[in-house]
């Protein structure tokens, strides 16, 4: 938008654009069926409350990224309101977890439809490796390729679920949601908590929050009009699911629906939707932790390696991340990894509203803008509620060996690999700037 003024600089639409494509991935595909399941019809009101529980914290992040200096990222910014980069580096390290099991979630629902619409010779776990390996390729390759990629398959994505979602509005009956609540309210509130990690894609905009034209004001925009757009996309997808009157809902719900409201030849158009959308949702998630542990390295807070590059990417940290969602893909159940995404995040937003909250109450602002981070800090204690203690462990586990990481940073740094991590972060060459940047006139 506004590309022409800052050549350099990364634009509203290429922003928001990146941040729909990580969140409408495995989500909407696999998300809607199970949450449906859970709450009958009030599935619907699930989605909003998770959308706007995680846009208190995301607005609040939006507060923090707009500081950000040229080049800094948000997670590097948190660090400095809080008094010690620790900080900043548990904010982005969470963040880059949340990214990677974020990436298996999607490529295990990329794995469902293969197997229950395209090919059942393969297990679904066995097509979920097939696109990992794909992808993982795919970020080893020429960076500014992938971005070209990415906003293809976001246009693709969105004209398709409207096509499904219009075709519901115009077969749905008011009847179609009754019972409202066939488990009770109570359930509409756990349901939520479940899709929660349905929004968190919003974090690939403040990974690069530095680099955007006019951060305080373009941040905030295309945090609000990403999740919007996600927002009523699940809506529209739950209401076309109980307009099609499946008998039950499961992962593979929006492929069947698609056949009872459009036919084979709709049906078909889907399922291939529902293909590029969770490659593309993997995609981005992929993208986003590369940005990151090239950040991290290149502010000295992970060990030199991690950040070397071949291709414009951190291949190291690439490869680590495709045997972690491998393995979550194989040893692990939707439920599981959804679960351990809301866990890194969590430990995440609750680091970033406590940052925002010292930000906007020392600023003495007149109006109680510090309101929001709190009730960003609210959304997140009752998600946690919700998550079984054991993948807390693990989740806390994983947060642990990032400490690690950052405590033997300085015995594994190498001057002349951090020069050309340097070189390429401030010319905005890493994975996810090079490939917004391609874009950013937009």
């Amino acid at each position: 938008m506004f590309g022409f003024l800052h050549h350099q600089k990364i634009g509203l639409i290429a922003s928001t654009a990146f941040a729909v494509g990580a969140m409408i991935g495995g989500g909407v595909f696999v998300l809607t069926g199970v949450a449906l399941k859970q709450a009958g019809p009030s599935a619907i009101v699930s989605f909003l409350i998770a959308g706007l529980i995680v846009s208190f914290s995301a607005l609040s992040f939006a507060e923090v990224a707009a500081k950000a200096s040229k080049g800094e990222s948000a997670y590097a910014y948190v660090g400095k309101v809080l008094g010690s980069p620790i900080w900043g580096f548990i904010t982005s390290w969470c963040f880059y977890l949340g990214g990677i099991v974020g990436a298996a979630f999607v490529l295990k629902a990329f794995g469902i439809y293969m197997y229950s619409f395209i090919y059942p010779g393969l297990s679904a776990i066995s097509w979920g490796l097939i696109g990992a390996a794909f992808l993982t390729l795919v970020n080893l390759g020429p960076a500014s390729q992938i971005g070209r990629i990415e906003t293809l398959l976001v246009g693709i994505k969105l004209m398709i679920l409207l096509i499904l979602a219009v075709a519901g509005l115009a077969a749905f009956k008011p009847h179609d949601i009754l019972p409202f609540a066939p488990n009770g309210m109570g359930q509409i509130i756990q349901t939520s908590s479940y899709l929660f990690v349905a929004y968190l894609g919003f974090s690939v905009i403040t990974s690069i929050s530095g680099d955007i034209v006019r951060p305080q004001k373009t941040v905030p925009r295309a945090i609000v009009l990403s999740m919007a757009i996600v927002a009523v996309i699940y809506a529209g997808v739950a209401v076309a699911l109980l307009a099609a009157h499946i008998s039950d809902y499961s992962e593979a719900s929006v492929g069947i629906a698609a056949t009872h409201l459009l036919g084979s030849a709709g049906s078909g158009l889907v399922i291939a939707g529902a293909l590029v959308a969770t490659l593309s949702s993997a995609n981005a998630n992929i993208l986003g932790s590369s940005e990151i542990m090239l950040r991290l390295a290149h502010r000295k807070q992970v060990p030199t390696i991690l950040g070397r590059l071949y291709g414009g990417h951190p291949y190291i940290s690439v490869v680590a991340g495709a045997m972690m969602y491998s393995a979550l893909i194989v040893w692990s159940t939707d439920a599981t990894i959804v679960a351990l995404a809301n866990t890194v995040v969590l430990v995440a937003l609750a680091v970033v509203n406590a940052a925002a909250f010292m930000l906007l109450f020392k600023a003495g602002r007149r109006k109680p803008r510090w309101i929001l981070p709190l009730l960003g800090l609210g959304g997140a204690a009752v998600q946690i509620l919700f998550i079984a203690p054991s993948t807390l462990v693990l989740g806390g586990l994983l947060v642990g060996f990032g400490i690690l990481l950052y405590i033997v940073r300085e015995l594994y740094f190498l001057p002349k690999r951090h020069r050309e991590i340097t070189r390429t972060v401030d010319n905005l060459d890493g994975p996810l700037s090079r490939s917004l940047k391609r874009h950013g006139s937009m």
